[in-house]
């Protein structure tokens, strides 16, 4: 009787002494604080710990005021415990947690303001080249200024010589053979 609960407590206590891995990747920036989007789903602030189930791409999106947003494609790679088949053993036989924890740093890059002087020397320059160009052949629809259009009542006269319609030649139909 003690052999066969001893043959029964042993592979039970071997199941509670079974390990696990824990994965997550650290987002850090800089500077620090740049709100942090995994696959479109929130996270936080940076510094933030991300915890992930599967390796492979992930789409890390930082937003930050008065920076630009980053997008980023990253990759986690797989290490070598989490191999088919060696995964078994890593996550199910292991008596200890292993815990795998990626850190990645991103520099966001501050939004370039514009210089208003310069702005304001460009937008007159392209304004005189303007006034330069000829009148458009046809007259803008969106201006308010009345145009020279014929009243309903009469009809619009032609400017140039429409060309003279051609006749559709009609083909005979074949007959078929329907059943009466």
């Amino acid at each position: 009787m003690t052999r066969r609960c001893a043959g029964i407590a042993i592979p039970l206590l071997a199941c509670l002494l079974t390990g696990c891995v824990e994965r997550r990747f650290r987002v850090e920036s800089n500077p620090p604080g740049a709100y942090v989007y995994v696959n479109n789903q929130p996270h936080g602030p940076t510094p933030v710990d991300v915890p992930f189930l599967f390796y492979g791409d992930y789409e890390i999106k930082l937003v930050k005021d008065g920076y630009e947003t980053l997008k980023v494609k990253q990759n986690v790679s797989t290490p070598w415990y989490q191999y088919p088949i060696i995964d078994f053993f890593s996550e199910s036989l292991w008596p200890w947690q292993i815990t795998d924890i990626r850190p990645f740093q991103y520099d966001l890059v501050p939004v370039l303001q514009p210089n208003l002087e310069v702005l304001k020397a460009e937008a007159e320059e392209l304004r005189a080249r303007s006034k330069e160009l000829q009148k458009p052949r046809y007259p803008d629809p969106r201006e308010d200024k009345p145009t020279d259009k014929p009243s309903p009542k009469e009809p619009a006269k032609p400017t140039e010589a429409l060309p003279t319609p051609r006749e559709t030649p009609v083909l005979p139909i074949p007959k078929t053979n329907e059943p009466k």
